[in-house]
């Protein structure tokens, strides 16, 4: 049988038919191979930051609105679909980019190597050359403690009369940036656990002084058991004012009551009772009226409204508006209207009738009552670890700036050749202050 002598055409590989290794393997691993590449892609990274910035802008001035409420929804454009993979993807290329790089990282904290020649030392941009009198071995030590005293770790390893030493300092600001990834990684998952509703919620509860309210009339309550609800009791609500009239700060004293845990408070703005995960902050307050309207065709007929809410007798085009209560005084200052014309404004004690025409209003009692929002945020603690690893981060990467020191100690005739150099990413100038440092000691 002929030898087949033919050669491959240029450009054209041989198939690989040995067994162990089939081609479908090799295209798992190149797709895997590619779709890390891009997942830990530093363009990536940029690309999805840019995108996420104009999103974000897009999204604070063209919020949408709850067709309930009529009221900006900010929950409902960061909580769709499309931002969540916005900030899974970053998430993703943060945790990728440090997984690759992580070897890198687990070498540079085990310290420098000491297998490396001569011609090493002497290729790098920083070095100095020093011919010194004494065996290799002692001007060893001499070198060792001039590198421990600027801070730097000491490796070396003696082959025969030749030593060599590295060194490094600042080490462990490699893991500067690790820090802020993770920063980030954990900011993410605090937003998205913030906006997806699975945990937490943003509700709302009012009660007038003396009234308790129970967590379960709380509107918007979410994701609590109902075992952990408890009783919030409305003692007074008051304001307290600047020498010159003006509103200095509103206050709601309540009483928690839990399950034979017991305690008062007073909320105020910028001043929210935390209890249980959950946070009440002073959000409004107002009055709520009652008494007894007459007209012609009713006669002491009861009413409750609240401030800016309307009391029209039947059989009248009159309209009795209250728009504010003084504790002080204890007079109410109301407006009244015929048809859609505005025709008085006064003020009248409680339990004092006011007659306008054939209308006729008494106010009887005047209720304060407090508006509180009630929020519960597991997120935010998330938000405030993320943001301490965030300036960690920031500070390691500046303050600790990575050097390298290598030394090689060599017989010379009537003494010892010493070559040693460095490199610094960050810090040339402070590495050639070093060198300086220790040659200058070894020529005083």
């Amino acid at each position: 049988m002929a030898k087949n002598n033919k050669t491959p055409e240029p450009g054209i590989a041989e198939q690989n038919t040995s067994p162990g290794e089939p081609e479908a393997s090799s295209k798992d691993s190149n797709i895997i191979n590619t779709v890390w590449n891009f997942l830990s892609s530093m363009k990536l990274g940029i690309i999805l930051l840019l995108v996420l910035a104009i999103v974000s802008i897009i999204g604070t001035v063209w919020v949408p609105t709850d067709p309930l409420t009529g009221q900006q929804d900010f929950a409902k454009f960061y909580n769709t679909w499309f931002f969540r993979i916005l900030l899974g993807l970053l998430a993703l290329n943060l945790l990728v980019c440090s997984l690759n790089r992580w070897k890198a990282v687990t070498n540079t904290l085990k310290g420098p190597g000491v297998n490396f020649s001569e011609n090493f030392v002497k290729s790098l941009k920083s070095v100095r050359t020093i011919k010194l009198k004494g065996e290799p071995t002692q001007t060893a030590e001499r070198v060792k403690d001039l590198l421990k005293k600027q801070g730097y770790r000491i490796f070396s390893k003696q082959d025969g009369d030749t030593v060599r030493i590295s060194s490094d300092r600042g080490h462990l600001g490699i893991l500067g940036p690790y820090l802020t990834h993770l920063s980030f990684i954990i900011m993410i998952v605090a937003i998205v656990i913030k906006f997806s509703g699975l945990v937490g919620f943003d509700g709302m509860m009012s009660g007038v002084v003396g009234q308790t309210v129970n967590l379960s009339q709380v509107q918007g309550i979410q994701n609590m058991d109902s075992s952990e609800y408890f009783d919030l009791r409305i003692n007074n609500f008051r304001t307290e004012y600047r020498p010159d009239g003006s509103v200095k700060q509103w206050y709601s004293d309540v009483t928690v009551l839990d399950k034979g845990n017991t305690f008062d408070y007073s909320i105020y703005v910028n001043h929210p009772l935390i209890y249980k995960g959950l946070k009440f902050y002073q959000m409004s307050y107002g009055s709520q009226f009652s008494g007894k309207y007459t007209g012609p065709s009713v006669t002491d007929q009861p009413f409750a409204v609240g401030v800016q809410q309307y009391i029209q007798p039947a059989g009248t085009d009159i309209t009795f508006i209250p728009m504010s209560f003084d504790n002080t005084t204890r007079k109410i200052l109301f407006q009244t209207y015929k048809g859609n014309n505005q025709v008085a404004q006064q003020e009248v004690a409680l339990n004092t009738p006011y007659k306008y025409e054939q209308a006729e209003v008494k106010f009887e009692k005047a209720e304060a009552y407090t508006v509180l929002s009630v929020k519960k945020d597991p997120g935010v603690p998330i938000i405030g670890a993320g943001s301490i690893l965030l300036i960690a981060g920031v500070i390691i990467s500046f303050l600790l700036r990575q050097r390298r020191i290598w030394s090689v100690i060599s017989p010379e005739k009537d003494g010892s050749l010493v070559q040693i150099g460095g490199i610094s990413a960050k810090d040339k100038r402070g590495l050639d202050s070093n060198l300086d440092a220790i040659v200058s000691e070894f020529k005083s």
